[in-house]
């Protein structure tokens, strides 16, 4: 028996196709932990579900489909999941789906792992940036209750800022020896956003939670632009694959007013301070001066140094952040003027001289090179090599 179950999470269009025995009573299942998203079920999926903008999630129970081809594999986006028990696959499924609209909107939103709350009278929103494990859950539960509920898993943002909601079950813990239960924000009791309502990013902070002795109250502090970013970013989709990725991060947190760091033992203490950070102004903050460069994709000749391919740099008061692919990472401001200095490519030779006559001193060789090895370890510059000579 084959059921479509039908999703658009973020307008992406998500179809799971379930070819089993218990097609129909799984399809239930996932219709209910799914409802917030008014999902809709098709029979006899495999006729039915023929948009070649779908993203095809093909759930099999057993070995008989592993190698057929699906009827829509010429074109659609498919992925396979194996179902073998109800509960873990319930969890495995959220994962999945989270992972396929991510794919669906690299590029065009930013997005954050993180939960988002609302105020529903004046649509300002704060994403509550944290690691999985970390309590966000448990934060979007609580915090649900009282605000309007946007997420606890993928903040998703557009270019004015309006968040777009993702409704999906939240992953509780019913018994640490079974996997986490997936249920829906309305069986939670959560405030679920009116349809046409659009709410507005206005603060980031990011979670702290501090259950030591030494802990006394809840405080919201202030984060250093260059922290922001290292911390966020590692918390970000498809940041190396948005063009000026870090940069559109960094006009998002001006216009946020910066980032602030909630430090907490129990999200319910914290309650006040977020109350009134979703009822005061944004702080207009100015974007301070940051030199940004972005390396431009020329090949380095035989021995030659430069820039590796789609790197970017990032001054920020006396701090340096390099971006390659997916990894930002911090180095010495001494590390960020070699790679600063490479916007035209240069022999080792030729960068040592110049950076000596940059800093008006000689620089030990050694502490040069060990400097260069490590910007080549992170694969923020490239070195070219000889071309090999075909044999004739």
């Amino acid at each position: 028996m084959t059921v479509g179950v039908c999703l658009r999470p973020a307008n992406v269009n998500i179809a799971v196709v379930l070819r089993m025995k218990n097609a129909q009573e799984i399809a239930r299942e996932i219709a209910q932990s799914w409802e917030a998203l008014h999902p809709e079920i098709i029979q006899d999926a495999e006729v039915n579900l023929d948009d070649e903008n779908t993203r095809y999630l093909l759930v099999e129970d057993t070995e008989e489909y592993e190698h057929t081809a699906y009827p829509r594999e010429e074109y659609a986006e498919l992925e396979r999941l194996r179902y073998r028990e109800k509960d873990q696959f319930h969890e495995s499924l959220v994962t999945q789906i989270t992972v396929m609209m991510i794919h669906g909107l690299i590029g065009e939103r930013q997005m954050f792992h993180a939960a988002a709350l609302g105020n529903a009278e004046n649509k300002r929103a704060v994403a509550l940036i944290a690691e999985s494990g970390t309590g966000k859950t448990t934060a979007s539960h609580f915090l649900g209750e009282r605000f309007t509920y946007l997420t606890d898993e993928t903040v998703i943002v557009d270019e004015d800022r309006t968040v777009t909601p993702y409704l999906k079950p939240l992953s509780v813990i019913t018994d640490p020896a079974r996997p986490k239960q997936q249920i829906s924000p309305e069986k939670m009791g959560l405030n679920l956003p009116e349809p046409d309502a659009q709410f507005k990013l206005t603060a980031m902070v990011i979670l702290t939670r501090d259950k030591s002795e030494g802990y006394t109250a809840p405080v919201l502090k202030k984060v250093h632009l260059a922290d922001a970013l290292l911390k966020i970013s590692a918390q970000t989709s498809g940041l190396g694959f948005t063009d000026r990725g870090v940069e559109k991060l960094i006009d998002l947190i001006v216009a946020c007013g910066g980032v602030l760091r909630l430090e907490y033992s129990e999200i319910s203490e914290s309650l006040p301070l977020l109350v009134k950070l979703l009822n005061a102004p944004t702080p207009t903050e100015a974007r301070e001066p940051i030199d940004i460069a972005y390396a431009d994709n020329t090949k380095p000749a035989h021995g030659e140094l430069a820039r590796a391919a789609d790197t970017s740099g990032y001054r920020i008061d006396d701090r340096v952040l390099l971006m390659q692919e997916t990894q930002l990472s911090e180095v010495s401001f001494f590390a960020g003027d070699l790679w600063f200095e490479l916007e035209t490519p240069r022999t080792p030779q030729d960068l040592h001289r110049r950076l000596e006559e940059l800093y008006e001193e000689e620089i030990p060789y050694d502490a040069f090179e060990k400097n260069l090895s490590e910007l080549m370890g992170l694969g923020v510059i490239d070195q070219g090599r000889a071309r090999a000579v075909a044999a004739s």
